[in-house]
């Protein structure tokens, strides 16, 4: 029985790019050696061990600082003021935050004051409802946080949600997944996406300084696992409350759920800024709290350099003209970095960090001619299988491969087989038993997840995520400006390639008039100026655009209600409907 949820959103947020390189040289590989070690772990003690950071519990880091710890993906922070408490961040989860709202209730039974998002990952942020409980709470984020929310609804969400469901490992007993790294497991609630509640209040600049219930908070922007990530800093309690920018594994400098390059150089700035503070107690949003401000030091500092080795070591090599695979094999942490406690790759790896560092500076091409407009895997097969023998002759070297071992060699000869007959029962059979190989021996948690769950997937033993429920609630607080920016992204190429339509969406004075045109396939989204010839004018309230865009409203009954006021008729509103992907 697996005790992971579906998937509802895996959303890759926003997941700068800066002129370091100067001219690439051919120079070769540097006289001086990149540092080569790699620790040798035991699998299942590593896995334990990382499991049992995630006990279930509230955990008093000093007083009026508390961390929940194991409920969910993310963790979720209290500290308690004159009047009430301040909650920094939520969990991705509804149950879980009610779980911890009533924990949080005893030790401090008054009203929430605040909440206040380190970042918009959804791991932090789904549960604010909860805290916020219909009251008028205040949610503080940087500005940089509404921005990458509004990007969520033209993401490549159907992509995220199956690659988050492999990182994950969704549908995996717990013996393959006792963790996930960062948290013991993803907990989404089953039904309706939890509200997403958009904040109440941002700050612009580098920082800003809030007195709550009398006490200082210090919301200070700092770019790293997100653009929009904060820091808050407690100099009275002398506490400091990361967000994602360090946790106790080494750091998703990329994910393979997929994201955006993410700014590492602001990331090691951010830190800097960090260790300046000098703090006495640092809770982070995964893992669990540290003390003593000499033994935080040691932390924050061997996590910046960390991540500047492999950042300087990759700028380095580029411009020396080394090729991408290469610097893969060769950029490994220093032996004082590779066995710290808080740099095991128990969530990211150095190796994809260096491939999310280079790509996020150079992009995909790696500089070989040969690989600008390169052979498609199907017309390499078809070349490649009579130099190797034949398919039976590639079927038998993959078996010995599994025999002796091999796993990777024997994923990569079938693959040579799939590409060449993508229903090839035999590749597929035997590319999952690689695939299971690889993911029993792996230690780290997200790849571990992704070759099991890909394993599952080839055997026909994994179902693929559903869309997850979207209700009126759940979009509640997401402006239409948004929604209706979503519409070109979500239409459907099959029905709409002859189509030239003209839609008019119309909220009134306080929200504005949009225009969405559909050109043979193509949408454009415009703010409505003047009148404009439409084949269909929607007018409704918000609420009620929302109702109708999630199905609460069906076109029938949105005009048979009233609630909807359409020029164009029924079949006009039930054919633009049909021309979407429901959110």
């Amino acid at each position: 029985m697996t005790r992971r949820m579906r998937l509802a959103v895996a959303i890759c947020v926003i997941f700068c790019v800066v002129g370091v390189f100067g001219g690439c040289t051919k120079s070769g590989p540097s006289d001086g050696a990149v540092a080569a070690s790699t620790p040798v772990v035991d699998k299942d003690q590593a896995l334990a061990a990382n499991a049992k950071i995630f006990e279930t519990g509230v955990v008093k880091v000093k007083d009026r600082v508390y961390a929940a710890i194991g409920y969910a993906l993310a963790n979720s922070i209290m500290v308690t003021v004159d009047g009430g408490k301040v909650i920094v961040d939520t969990t991705e989860s509804a149950q879980a935050a009610r779980e911890i709202k009533a924990e949080f209730d005893k030790i401090a039974p008054g009203p929430v004051l605040a909440i206040i998002y380190t970042h918009t990952h959804p791991d932090h942020i789904l549960g604010a409802s909860v805290f916020r409980g219909g009251e008028d709470v205040p949610i503080w984020a940087h500005e940089s946080a509404v921005p990458a929310l509004n990007r969520q609804f033209a993401a490549m969400s159907d992509t995220l949600r199956y690659r988050g469901a492999h990182q994950f490992g969704e549908n995996l007993p717990d013996e393959m997944m006792p963790t996930s790294g960062i948290g013991r497991w993803l907990r989404l609630d089953p039904g309706p996406v939890p509200p997403l509640l958009y904040p109440t209040h941002t700050f612009k600049d580098e920082s800003v300084e809030l007195t709550i219930g009398g006490t200082k908070f210090v919301l200070v922007h700092a770019p790293g696992e997100t653009r929009d990530q904060i820091f808050v800093w407690l100099p009275e309690l002398e506490t400091l409350l990361p967000g994602d920018n360090i946790y106790q594994a080494f750091p998703n400098l990329y994910a393979l759920r997929g994201v955006p390059p993410r700014p590492v150089a602001q990331w090691i700035d951010s830190l800097d800024k960090m260790r300046a503070l000098a703090p006495e107690y640092l809770v982070p949003s995964h893992t669990r709290p540290l003390t003593g401000r000499d033994n935080i030091l040691d932390v924050l500092t061997t996590y910046r350099d960390a991540i500047a080795y492999v950042h300087d070591a990759v700028i380095r090599l580029s411009n020396q003209g080394v090729p991408l695979e290469e610097m893969v094999q060769r950029i490994k942490l220093p032996p004082r970095l590779a066995g710290h406690p808080y740099l095991a790759e128990m969530y990211g790896k150095v190796s994809w960090s260096v491939r999310g560092i280079y790509t996020g500076y150079l992009g995909w091409f790696d500089g070989n001619a040969t690989r600008m407009e390169p052979l498609a895997p199907s017309e390499r097969a078809k070349r490649l299988l009579p130099m190797l023998g034949g398919r039976d002759k590639v079927l038998g070297a993959i078996k010995d491969a599994l025999a002796s071992g091999d796993a990777q060699w024997a994923a990569e000869l079938s693959d040579v087989l799939l590409a060449s007959d993508p229903n090839d029962a035999d590749a597929k059979a035997r590319k999952a038993d690689a695939l299971e190989a690889l993911g029993r021996a792996e230690v780290n948690p997200n790849a571990r997840g992704y070759y099991l769950t890909s394993a599952q997937e080839l055997r026909g033993q994994w179902d693929a995520p559903g869309r997850p429920e979207i209700d009126s609630a759940t979009l509640g607080d997401v402006p239409v400006e948004v929604l209706i920016k979503s519409f070109p992204a979500r239409l459907k190429p099959e029905k709409t390639g002859d189509v030239n339509k003209t839609y008019l969406f119309d909220f009134g004075e306080d929200s504005g008039r949009w225009v969405f045109e559909i050109r043979r396939g193509v949408g454009e989204v415009r703010p409505a100026d003047g009148d404009v010839e439409a084949d269909l004018t929607f007018q409704a309230t918000e609420d009620d655009f929302r109702d109708f865009l999630t199905g609460v409203l069906s076109p029938a009954a949105a005009l048979a209600g009233g609630k909807v006021k359409v020029k164009g008729g029924l079949g006009e509103l039930i054919a633009f409907k049909s021309y979407l992907i429901q959110p």
